[in-house]
C-alpha cells in the first residue's frame, strides 16, 4: 500500500511541474509591448475588476425656444409676470382689483386685461 501511495504522489508531482511552459507558436509571433514613454513597467498587485461600469451616455441637451406671451398688458417673457386690473375704472365707493398675468411656454393666464384702474369722482 505504501508503494502505491508513493507512485500516486510521484505522478501527481510530475504533473505539477514548477517550470513555465514554453510559449506556443502563435504567442511567439505576437509583438512585444514596450514600456510607456518616460517610465518603466510595474506590476499591478490589486484585485482584478469584477465588472465594467459603463459611463452614462452624454446626449446633446434639448434646446427649447422660450416663447413670450402677447397680452393686453404688453409682451411678457416666458416665466414672467405682469400685474393688471380687472376694470379700467370703478365708482368712488369701490376699490380697484388687481390680478397677475403669467406667461409659460407662449401661453398666458390670468384675468387682468387693463393696465390701469381709475376711481371715479364722488358725485
Amino acid at each position: 500500500m505504501k508503494t502505491l501511495i508513493m507512485i500516486a504522489t510521484m505522478i501527481l508531482v510530475a504533473g505539477c511541474s514548477s517550470q513555465p511552459k514554453a510559449p506556443s507558436a502563435s504567442e511567439t509571433e505576437l509583438p512585444k509591448a514596450s514600456p510607456p514613454p518616460g517610465g518603466g513597467t510595474r506590476l499591478y498587485e490589486g484585485a482584478a475588476p469584477t465588472a465594467i461600469e459603463a459611463s452614462p451616455s452624454k446626449s446633446a441637451p434639448v434646446i427649447s425656444e422660450k416663447r413670450s406671451c402677447d397680452t393686453p398688458l404688453g409682451t411678457i417673457p416666458d416665466g414672467g409676470k405682469a400685474t393688471g386690473w380687472l376694470k379700467p375704472s370703478v365708482p368712488a365707493d369701490e376699490i380697484c382689483i388687481s390680478d397677475t398675468l403669467t406667461c409659460k411656454d407662449g401661453t398666458w393666464s390670468g384675468q387682468a386685461i387693463y393696465p390701469t384702474c381709475k376711481k371715479e369722482k364722488a358725485k
